[in-house]
């Protein structure tokens, strides 16, 4: 009764975790969707009324871009007129002139419905004439007083660029009526003014075509404003809700510097939101803005997120009533499969348990389980061995966390008991020439034969007493012998060295495999396995000065110089000497005398010194010839890459001598082609006499025409000629430029343009730097030498 409570209990606590996790998963699906559905909703809203703002803002653009065109098709179009020109450069006043004059401008405005009015102004007579009121008056007579202050005044002349002119601003809405386009006959008066025609046009041209547009909507719900730099309102069409308060249209029209080149931005005016647009990009620097109400924009997307909600309460409850009964349904099978487990027998008038076939599959598998975790007991009662590699590698690793009795218990377990209570010698082996081992085999073949070295290690070891032989490493292996029975230390050296020495030959003759070895002194406790072994690791690496299959003993360390070694700078030097003489026996003879002394001293010392030697020979010959360096030099990266595996001094010598040759040889065939180099720099100095006039004549273009790499070339010719390929070519061209200039009358534009040079500042400052005198002195003594002539 008590083992069916707690049954309950289980079955009751997953079907409430499997009801609230099948909930929550519908929870945040369902909030997920709503949340995505709403912020695309949102975002395609705002696009949809950026894209029409941006859609009126580009009518108003081509609105501005046409009456430009108007404007100056107009004002040309009088230029050319005789009549018009005649009025402009009258002397006296002549009303038959004037008369003319008006009935030409009056033609023009039978097609033209959105120009106002044209001003003719004759600086000559100080005459101004208005196709408006017609009159013709002096500029300080005349109606429209800023105008006429403009024409008149010297500065505004002189800097006016062509840009249209704010005119009749209505004080109280601080919005222009007209716009005003002066175009300045050429030329000028004694006073420095010049005659004009005044094109003035309606600005609310402007926003005709965006209250075309907005005539569709029954009451339209965005404004638009076209506003000069100055602030002036131009033209305007504005909805009724926006149009209430000119002082805020004004306000808004202030801001449009502040909002040019930003994105849509929310503006609070008169306390409502209004999403406002801005553009600027028209040849008048026009602000045109947007101006929307927010509630407007946002008003469907609260609707649907209130629907969205409602929605998604729905969905709760209904997914709510889904969830449970899926949970109770998988609770079902859970809760038989639960009292199978425990030997239970699930309740018959269950409708799960009455199919019997679903529940059989599982007993089968519960026995097929039990079955092979039998056998999976047995293969690891018959692997001890990797169970002891594992263990031991471990304990010398230091990456175990059992306390020292669980250690002790697990040896205990292993057979090992003596690992932690006897004196031991620990040995290490390596595999010798192991960049070729990994070569010649594969990755099983690799796993076969370290598996057989420690197979015949084990083997002899049997007969020398208690010894554990494991892999420790990829080319390591370590041996941990009991040496509680042996006294003196002579004793066990002898005993060790006969032990290796067989599994040397042994090894050697039955699986074609060299071992270098070493062992260690003699230590008591699990403590020093850790440093025991990585003072093993540098023990082996003494092979270095030994070589291979050599058995290192722990008092060969002391025969080792720990100091520092210094190669002398004399005899770098007659190595570099003899690498340059192309003498490489000489070369390695000098080498010998230097690897003699230093395989004397530690492994990381010996490669350092290596390294460093090979660097100084490479550098004192690359000084020396250049040239040995170039895109497919790999002599230095093959050494510095293959040094890295060498196990022994031999292998070092070898990588040496074959260095200290290849780079003899290389300096001795750069030598040997000096003549062809001759022919090359005769051949660099005829591509630029024949390309000089290139603007793309330079030192790649030159070596991609040899096939050669371009800072071969550039060595080459600076070493032959003492100067840089760019500089023989600039003084190529600039010699060019001199013959031009004394035998031809072609202008400077195109003597520069034929010796491919350019016409700018750094051209001036180059030519003086060359000629020692400025350009114009230059002129000046070339006229002289040819007047003397």
């Amino acid at each position: 009764m008590k083992l069916s409570y707690k049954t309950k209990n289980r079955s009751t606590s997953f079907l409430r975790k499997a009801f609230f996790s099948f909930l929550m998963i519908t929870m945040i699906i369902t909030v997920l969707l709503t949340t995505f559905l709403t912020f695309t909703y949102l975002r395609t809203t705002n696009a949809l009324i950026s894209r029409y703002n941006d859609k009126l803002i580009a009518q108003s653009n081509y609105s501005i871009t046409y009456l430009d065109e108007t404007a100056k098709k107009l004002g040309n179009a009088l230029y050319s007129d005789k009549d018009i020109i005649q009025f402009l450069n009258m002397k006296e006043s002549d009303e038959r002139v004037a008369l003319l004059a008006s009935k030409v401008i009056d033609k023009h405005f039978l097609t033209l419905k959105d120009i106002d009015s044209v001003y003719l102004y004759n600086a000559g007579l100080d005459l101004f004439y208005s196709s408006r009121s017609g009159e013709r008056r002096s500029a300080s007579a005349f109606s429209d007083q800023a105008i006429a202050k403009l024409l008149t005044d010297k500065n505004f002349v002189a800097e006016y660029r062509g840009r249209p002119i704010a005119g009749s601003v209505n004080e109280a809405t601080q919005s222009a009526n007209v716009c005003s386009y002066i175009l300045f006959e050429p030329g000028a008066t004694a006073s420095g003014l010049k005659n004009a025609v005044v094109v003035n046009i309606r600005t609310k041209a402007l926003t005709d075509s965006i209250q075309a547009i907005n005539s569709s909507d029954p009451v339209p719900e965005t404004s638009f404003l076209v506003v000069d730099a100055k602030g002036s309102i131009l033209s305007m069409a504005l909805s009724p809700e926006f149009g209430h308060d000119m002082s805020e249209v004004r306000a808004l029209s202030q801001k449009a510097q502040v909002l040019d080149g930003s994105s849509n931005q929310v503006q609070k005016i008169g306390g409502i939101g209004y999403l406002v647009s801005s553009s600027k990009s028209n040849a008048n620097n026009w602000y045109i803005m947007g101006v929307t109400p927010v509630k407007k924009i946002f008003k469907d997307v609260i609707t649907a997120s209130i629907i969205s909600a409602g929605i998604v309460v729905t969905v709760f409850i209904f997914c709510a009533v889904i969830c449970l009964f899926l949970a109770r349904r998988l609770n079902n099978p859970i809760q038989a499969m639960t009292k199978i487990i425990n030997g239970e027998s699930p309740e018959k008038s269950n409708s799960l348990v009455s199919g019997t076939e679903e529940f059989q599959v599982i007993l089968s598998v519960f026995d097929s389980m039990k079955e092979q975790n039998l056998q999976l007991d047995k293969i690891m009662r018959e692997t001890g061995y990797a169970a002891k590699q594992d263990f031991l590698n471990a304990l010398l690793s230091e990456s175990t966390t059992y306390s020292m009795k669980t250690v002790r218990g697990k040896l205990h377990d292993l057979h090992l008991d003596y690992v932690a209570s006897n004196q031991l010698c620990m040995c290490l082996f390596k595999i010798d020439n192991y960049n070729k081992f990994m070569a010649v085999n594969s990755q099983k073949e690799r796993w076969a034969l370290r598996y057989a070295i420690v197979n015949i290690a084990t083997e002899i070891a049997e007969n020398y007493g208690n010894c554990e032989i494991f892999s420790c490493d990829s080319d390591k292996f370590v041996m941990l012998m009991d040496c509680e029975t042996v006294s003196q230390y002579k004793v066990l050296q002898d005993k060790v060295e006969r032990l290796l020495s067989e599994i040397q030959r042994n090894t050697q003759e039955y699986i074609h495999i060299s071992l270098s070895m070493a062992y260690s002194t003699m230590f008591q406790g699990l403590e020093h396995l850790p440093s025991m072994y990585n003072n093993m690791k540098g023990s082996i690496l003494l092979k270095m000065r030994y070589g291979h299959g050599c058995i290192i003993t722990p008092y060969m360390m002391d025969e080792i110089n720990t100091d520092e070694f210094h190669i002398s700078a004399k005899k770098e030097e007659q190595l570099i000497e003899e690498v340059l003489e192309g003498d490489c026996e000489e070369a390695s003879r000098i080498y010998q005398s230097i690897s003699q002394q230093l395989y004397q001293y530690t492994y990381n010392e010996i490669l350092f010194c290596i390294v460093h030697l090979i660097y100084r020979i490479y550098s004192g010959v690359f000084s020396k010839v250049p040239a040995i360096k170039d895109n497919q030099d790999l002599t230095l990266q093959e050494f510095l890459q293959d040094v890295q595996h060498a196990e022994v001094g031999a292998d070092i010598d070898i990588l040496m001598n074959a260095f200290l040759q290849k780079l003899s040889h290389k300096v001795t065939g750069i030598k040997n082609t000096s003549n062809s180099n001759d022919l090359l720099v005769q051949r660099i100095i005829g591509i630029v006499e024949q390309e000089y006039s290139n603007t793309e004549l330079c030192l790649s273009s030159i070596a991609e025409k040899l096939r050669l790499s371009p800072n071969y070339v550039g060595h080459l010719f600076k070493a032959a000629h003492g100067q840089s390929i760019a500089q023989y070519i600039f003084d190529c061209r600039m010699q060019k430029l001199d013959e031009y200039m004394r035998n031809t009358q072609l202008p400077l534009s195109s003597i520069v343009e034929k010796v491919g040079l350019e016409k700018n500042n750094y051209f001036y400052t180059r030519f003086k730097k060359h000629f020692g005198m400025s350009l114009s002195e230059y002129k000046l003594q070339l006229g002289q030498e040819i007047d003397v002539n």
